[in-house]
């Protein structure tokens, strides 16, 4: 899909993804993504930040996407913004914008090995 509105995010699957087959071959998953990033306070202390966000991603029955959706896997995700209109439990129509992913990869975690 062409589009401007990309991003690319590195960050840990909080929990399992809620995988739903649409009948037809094909599968949709959600998952939140928890992401985290270290900012500085005014004395210079580093403090981390994480915060989850709910991903999207449609793809085939038996893909090897839906095997990296576990609890724990650090995942980099490329997608879209997609806005949406639902109706909240207020009977009013909200938007939202969901985030599709495109591309999944594992990430692999470099181990740091002491020097003697």
């Amino acid at each position: 899909m062409a589009t401007n509105n990309n991003f690319t995010v590195t960050g840990i699957v909080a929990v399992d993804a809620q995988v739903k087959n649409n009948g037809n071959g094909s599968v949709w998953g959600k998952f939140p993504l928890s992401i985290r990033t270290t900012v500085k306070d005014k004395e210079g202390n580093e403090k981390k930040i994480s915060a989850l966000q709910d991903i999207e991603v449609a793809t085939k029955e038996g893909s090897p996407k839906l095997d990296l959706l576990k609890k724990g896997t650090l995942i980099k995700v490329t997608g879209f913004f997609s806005p949406r209109v639902y109706t909240g439990k207020d009977n009013q129509e909200h938007s939202a914008i969901s985030w599709k992913a495109t591309a999944i990869e594992k990430i692999e975690v470099k181990e740091e090995t002491q020097e003697a």
